[in-house]
């Protein structure tokens, strides 16, 4: 007869062990993601030990507690050396248990989750779960068994899908392919238990993964998939996805310990390699960068109408943001013809979508059932947000705030699309200084995943929570600043296109500059960038404060991009992409003779060392103004804001790679050409400790 239920925490502290008619029921409890740190492995190697051990127990129940399974690793230990038992050894422990070991997946179950759930013999699932390895995102292949498992049950088509894509599947369609054996709607826990305890009296035996061979069905097939899929990545710049398409073929290939051992080495070998670096120190930066101790255990405020305050294109890119998030929406201005425009230009560029197959027709029509158009600012006496999207006017955008401030909720939150006004005079004029931040979007904002978020002193701690939560939903990431002029975005912008016409001056070709940076990574050279957003939209008021005239002198010649016909390159109807434009060339000729520089060539490395050091320079001045908190803020601005490539992390991890002592030393050198140049006082002080930008990143 059975004594009852049994419970008791393993020597981790971390999983939580129980037994229950002749099931051992296996609970990680490491919130808020059960992240397979070395405590929480010890713990299930302990339970699964034990349950081997207990003759009472014929079955086995992997779960967690909270909102996920165990979604992976800690992407900050991937580069130590792995404490045991490693996950890999507690794959093997799990897959070898003698009795049947099911996976209860409920959340996420991603890199080393998914991992963990393939060395079970059974897996079920919540209908809402998802399941991915996105070790590709990080430069690297899975270092437990997860590609030598995968293609065993789901073959090569679905394994090289998911491996190479990193984006991760639903329930539904892992249930499909024969990851999971069974989905359920709801009480997970109930269910797996149940299954496991009818296996136990069943005597139901255990399933190894790695005794299964349905993916290996058709070889002839299978390698086939493996080398189209080879061919089509054949240009991709990164090492991970050849070494993972590998792997799949060793799965076939080679008997399962051997293909471990090529997977771990595979892993060893791309862990310390720049891209992964890099791509892991993104992947950190992008998550520090919205995060602040103001806010740590503050509760955002529910919104479920959002204003829009403008009629331009700025206002426009807000309010489809805004629709995407699932709030109501209404554009609202004043005085201002314009404004009959708005809906019309969202129901284009929504129309345009759905043509595309980016979006359904049904969600397109449901997101313009919440918007509302209207010229009276009492239209926003019920919005919980209020966006104000106005061109950067300080005195219309203060008198704006001034009238929707006394017509607005009293509870309304106000921000205001702002880099160069002063944000606490804003904030005085919205009359709720406490209520205020600046929110900063980059054009195209409905496209474009940066939002700058500066606080004042007066700003709620619920108020900052509450916005950061919007630009999240919002499908933003949202780095916070301090409200200095130029915020971090415009003035990392100013220093690379400063480099870049510096660069024209000196001899070098407006194409030369762009394949440069292209072939760096980077989706757009300086001049097609500016060109394409328009020059007079790129630098407004700010051409003077560019270390070389020749924007002002584009924008004086009305020379504005693609829009006008010309720019750094001329633009003729129904030519693909620009030209060489001999005005513009002549221009700066004639302000070459004007400075008196010799013209000289650039090899394309010398070209992306100006200009990525010129970013790194203007980011180490706003670490030392304390603009940001700390340099990887930096990097996530151009990261999610300017598409720098993230397998090289950002300019300032990239200084870090190039040396900051070099680094100096080059600029110096530079700074007799032009004292644009001048390094930043922190490369000082760096060198004089021997600090680099990633320390920095580290400090508490």
């Amino acid at each position: 007869m059975d004594a009852g239920p049994a419970e008791a925490e393993t020597n981790s502290g971390l999983v939580r062990y129980e037994t229950r008619e002749g099931v051992a029921l296996i609970t990680v409890t490491n919130p808020p993601v059960n992240a397979l740190v070395q405590p929480v492995r010890a713990g299930i190697s302990e339970a699964i030990a034990r349950a081997e051990r207990d003759e009472a127990v014929g079955a086995v129940v992997i779960n967690a507690e909270g909102r996920t399974f165990p979604a992976g690793a800690d992407v900050r230990e991937f580069t130590l050396e792995s404490a045991h038992p490693t996950l890999g050894e507690l794959c093997r422990q799990v897959e070898a248990c003698s009795k049947p070991v099911v996976a209860a997946i409920h959340g996420t179950a991603l890199g080393g989750g998914f991992e963990l759930a393939l060395a079970a013999h059974y897996r079920m699932a919540l209908a809402g779960a998802r399941f991915g390895f996105p070790e590709i995102t990080l430069g690297l292949v899975p270092n437990a068994g997860g590609s030598q498992r995968l293609p065993r049950i789901v073959g090569a088509r679905v394994a090289l899908d998911l491996l190479v894509s990193g984006a991760p599947i639903d329930a539904a369609r892992a249930q499909a392919a024969g990851l999971v054996d069974k989905v359920v709607m709801k009480n997970l826990e109930r269910a797996a238990f149940g299954t496991a305890r009818n296996m136990a009296e069943d005597g139901l035996s255990a399933r190894p993964t790695r005794d299964e061979t349905k993916g290996f069905a058709d070889p002839a097939r299978y390698l086939e998939l493996v080398e189209a899929r080879r061919k089509v990545t054949a240009r991709d710049a990164l090492p991970a996805v050849g070494r993972v398409i590998d792997l799949v073929e060793t799965a076939l290939l080679l008997p399962f310990e051997a293909g471990l051992e090529v997977e771990h080495v595979a892993y060893q070998d791309l862990v310390n390699a720049p891209e992964a670096r890099g791509l892991r120190h993104a992947f950190l930066a992008e998550r520090r960068a919205g995060r602040t101790d103001v806010v740590a255990g503050v509760h955002p405020r529910p919104v479920s109408v959002i204003g829009v305050v403008g009629a331009g294109p700025l206002a426009r890119d807000v309010a489809m943001s805004a629709l995407a998030a699932g709030a109501s929406v209404k554009v609202v201005l004043e005085d201002d013809p314009a404004l009959g425009r708005v809906q019309g230009r969202i129901e284009a560029v929504l129309g345009k979508a759905v043509e595309a197959g980016r979006l359904a027709g049904a969600v397109r029509d449901e997101r313009l059932s919440r918007l509302v158009i209207a010229d009276t600012y009492d239209a926003l006496a019920d919005a919980d947000v209020v966006i104000e999207a106005l061109p950067e006017d300080a005195v219309r955008k203060s008198h704006v705030l001034a009238r929707v401030g006394a017509r607005a909720l009293a509870k309304a939150i106000f921000a205001s699309s702002t880099a160069e006004c002063d944000v606490p005079t804003l904030a005085t004029a919205s009359r709720h200084p406490e209520a205020f931040a600046a929110m900063h979007f980059i054009a195209p904002a409905d496209r474009n995943r940066l939002v700058e978020i500066a606080a004042t002193e007066d700003t709620a701690p619920d108020v900052l929570a509450t916005l950061l939560a919007l630009a999240r939903k919002m499908g933003k990431g949202p780095v916070l600043t301090k409200p200095r002029s130029g915020l971090v975005f415009n003035r990392m912008v100013t220093a690379y296109y400063s480099a870049a016409a510096l660069l024209l001056e000196q001899g070098a070709g407006p194409s030369d500059v762009d394949a440069a940076m292209r072939d760096f990574g980077m989706p757009l050279g300086p001049f097609q960038a500016q060109d394409i957003a328009g020059l007079d939209a790129v630098w407004g008021l700010r051409a003077e404060d560019c270390a070389s005239r020749i924007p002002l002198l584009m924008i004086e010649n009305a020379w504005y991009g693609k829009r006008t016909g010309q720019g750094y390159y001329r633009y003729e109807e129904g030519a693909k992409g620009g030209r060489a434009a001999p005005d513009v060339l002549q221009m700066i000729r004639e302000l070459r003779d004007e400075r008196g520089l010799r013209s000289r060539s650039f090899t394309v490395e010398e070209i992306q060392d100006r200009c990525l050091f010129a970013m790194a320079n203007e980011g180490a001045r706003l670490v030392q103004s304390g603009t940001v908190a700390r340099p990887s803020d930096v990097d996530a601005v151009m990261l999610l804001g300017l598409g720098f490539p993230r397998r090289w992390g950002g300019p300032m991890l990239m200084a870090d790679l190039a040396e900051p002592l070099q680094v100096r030393k080059t600029m110096t050198e530079w700074s007799k050409e032009d004292p644009f140049w001048t390094p930043a006082g922190l490369w000082d002080d760096m060198i004089k400790y021997g600090r680099t930008f990633e320390d920095m990143d580290a400090a508490p």
